[in-house]
């Protein structure tokens, strides 16, 4: 679950990369940014977890959670890149449970 979807300018990415016939929308960045994304990532997860413990309800924290991101994701990439993320994110957390990782 650790792979970084960029999307920054992804129409275009993602088309070059269906006609050269390569379509997994991953695309490189330097270690330091991965190193800096990840660390942020980590961070909001232990913030997101710190909410869900004093609160005890882990559904309200993730619904508020992903209803931030989606409006968030949406208004800087639009729709195609949103739904696009977001069904990456469940497709991640499928084979995590497939392979009994999450």
């Amino acid at each position: 679950m650790d792979k970084v979807i960029n999307l920054e300018n992804y129409r275009q990415q993602a088309l070059g990369a269906a006609l050269d016939g390569e379509d997994d929308g991953r695309y490189t960045l330097p270690p330091e940014e991965v190193a800096r994304l990840e660390a942020l990532r980590d961070g909001v997860e232990s913030l997101l977890d710190a909410v869900t413990a004093r609160h005890c309800d882990p559904e309200a924290v993730s619904f508020a959670a992903g209803r931030y991101a989606a409006m968030r994701i949406y208004r800087l990439h639009g729709r195609a890149e949103a739904m696009d993320f977001f069904n990456r994110c469940i497709a991640t957390v499928e084979i995590a449970d497939d392979l009994n990782l999450g």
